[in-house]
């Protein structure tokens, strides 16, 4: 990773260059890049996870919910961030709304991201205990 920052540091200048690679970018990459993004490890884990314990009927759960919302956002508000210039949703939010706005989006993802953090240490927490030793922790 820094060979390749070191290689590419001559053609980054700006903040633009570095967000938007000066929008030269072709449209299949940037729709792998917005899927990866999208892929966390929660999701392939939780999704395994799922199918373990439940089956092929967890891929509806992603069906449902979260190719029709990518779709979405491909198709209706990428438009909008493409067109505003804008390089991330709070950005956004600021440019058509105002600052509260984009605080109370700052306020909200802090926690969401708190939550699923704790989560995500709680279900590894278990994961060791039970490679390491045989046990499980309990919840209370």
């Amino acid at each position: 990773m820094l060979g390749i920052g070191v290689v590419l540091r001559r053609y980054v200048k700006t903040g633009a260059d570095f967000f938007l690679s000066g929008r030269s970018i072709p449209a299949w990459i940037t729709g792998l890049a917005f899927i990866s993004a999208n892929l966390g490890a929660q999701e392939v884990i939780g999704m395994g996870a799922s199918g373990a314990k439940y089956g092929i009927a967890t891929c509806h759960f992603y069906w449902v919910g979260a190719i029709p919302a990518m779709v979405f956002v491909g198709i209706f508000m990428m438009p909008f961030y493409y067109g505003s210039k804008a390089r991330s949703v709070p950005e956004y939010l600021k440019l058509r709304f105002d600052e509260k706005t984009r605080g109370l989006n700052a306020i909200s993802f802090t926690v969401m991201t708190v939550f699923s953090s704790g989560v995500s240490m709680y279900a590894l927490a278990k994961l060791f205990g039970i490679l390491l030793d045989g046990t499980s922790i309990s919840a209370s």
